[in-house]
């Protein structure tokens, strides 16, 4: 039975893929479509095809300087109505066809998202390019979805990890994209109206800042077609500049701020890796060693042996503009200072001492394990795709990771933290009582 859910833009769930993808047989290829690259994963025999349009550098962070939330408006508005159907006409119509398309945005990139079955290609691009080019915005509708992310926005600013979040935008990020302020975002609704929506558009959905994907049961020559006719309709060049990239440096300091909750939110940060970095697998898998639930080293020193975090992680943060290494806890506000301590104390002793061979052992097979059960679908395969070209990556990167993570040695791993780890240049914020 077909499913139609309504989030503020289109969006029919039209099936599970009935057979699970592998990551280690799945198979990826190129070719060129009106001058761009065209990503895809063939997979026969299920009828179903995911294709994915990314608008690289058109994401929310990067949206117009006192209009800092019309990227994540658009994403709201696109699908609500376009000049030749009105939101019930284009939900008949996607109810009908069985095609599915969905918009999301991140701090970075703007995506549009298609399903459909395989012989509905014309249906699922009819509709695709009656949204990208003909959407209209109605005041009606622009008014209702400030309104949700005024709401939105409001509620989510009484969250200790939202403030945590603001303090490390004034400390760090500043007058960088990625550093506007929740009240930024409220300010910035009134200065938003149907023509910033349509004028945004054509000038960050362009043929050269844009990135297609996809898998499926598919046709090259028929998928070709459809992409081609969106590929020539938009304008050929992105004009508009990007921000520098911030750094995260020390020494180390520590910022609090006082937050009327009955514990604190802690984070230390660290200046990150880029995707290119020499020791991005290896340190894929250090992430693994510190915070896997139950025997990551953070977790078991810091949270099960001394008792002091209700939950404790660390990631490597790696955006277009902006690259971190973190950790992040809560805790009692009388364990503060214990809980940072303590973390200096882990760290400082896998700096000296390193992991465990059986240790890395067991993160690595996890990894791999998580890793190959992230190809389980046409869609997850579709975003994978779309995140490695995003950055630079070539079309047997799947293979290439397995590879990289399967052979890495626990020298490997701990000589790539102790050059990354640097636990003077840590910078702690705390946001609590």
């Amino acid at each position: 039975m077909i499913k139609l859910i309504i989030f503020g833009f289109l969006c029919l769930t039209l099936f599970a893929d009935n057979k699970p993808l592998d990551g280690f047989n799945v198979v990826v290829k190129d070719f060129a479509v009106a001058g761009k690259t065209v990503r895809i994963s063939p997979f026969r025999g299920i009828g179903v095809v995911t294709v994915s349009l990314c608008f690289k550098n058109a994401g929310e962070k990067l949206s117009p300087k006192h209009k800092e939330c019309l990227v994540a408006l658009l994403a709201k508005a696109m699908g609500e109505s376009t000049q030749s159907r009105s939101r019930a006409q284009l939900l008949a119509y996607a109810l009908e066809h069985n095609v599915h398309v969905s918009f999301g945005t991140s701090d970075d990139n703007f995506t549009i998202m298609g399903k459909c079955p395989s012989h509905k290609l014309i249906e699922l691009f009819a509709l695709i390019k009656d949204i990208l080019f003909h959407s209209r915005f109605h005041d009606s509708d622009l008014a209702r979805f400030k309104n949700e992310m005024s709401a939105g926005t409001l509620q989510a600013m009484q969250s200790p990890n939202a403030q945590l979040g603001e303090l490390v935008k004034v400390t760090i990020l500043k007058d960088h994209p990625y550093g506007t302020l929740q009240k930024t975002y409220l300010a910035s609704l009134k200065n938003i109206n149907a023509n910033d929506l349509s004028a945004y558009v054509k000038t960050h959905f362009t043929q050269e800042n844009l990135i297609i994907s996809a898998c499926g049961d598919i046709e090259e020559a028929d998928l070709a077609a459809q992409i081609s006719d969106v590929i020539t309709a938009l304008p050929k060049t992105f004009k508009t500049p990007l921000p520098a990239t911030v750094h995260v440096t020390g020494p180390y300091q520590k910022h609090a701020q006082t937050f009327p909750v009955p514990q604190t939110v802690i984070q230390l940060l660290h200046e990150g890796i880029d995707a290119n970095h020499p020791d991005f697998f290896a340190l894929h898998v250090a992430m693994g060693c510190l915070s896997q639930h139950g025997i990551g080293l953070l977790s078991k020193k810091v949270r099960v042996e001394k008792g002091l975090t209700y939950d404790i992680g660390a990631d490597l943060s790696m955006q277009d503009h902006y690259n971190t290494f973190n950790i992040s806890t809560s805790t009692q506000t009388a364990n503060v200072e214990k809980t940072i301590e303590a973390i200096k104390e882990v760290m400082s002793d896998i700096c000296k001492n390193g992991f465990s061979p059986e240790l890395i052992e067991v993160v690595k097979k996890s990894f791999l394990g998580n890793y190959k059960r992230s190809f389980s679908s046409t869609g997850n395969i579709t975003t994978r795709l779309t995140n490695y070209q995003l950055k630079n990556r070539p079309i047997d990167f799947h293979k290439t990771l397995i590879e990289k993570i399967s052979t890495l040695t626990a020298d490997e791993v701990n000589e790539a933290f102790k050059r990354f780890i640097k636990p003077d240049q840590f910078v702690i914020f705390t946001v609590g009582q």
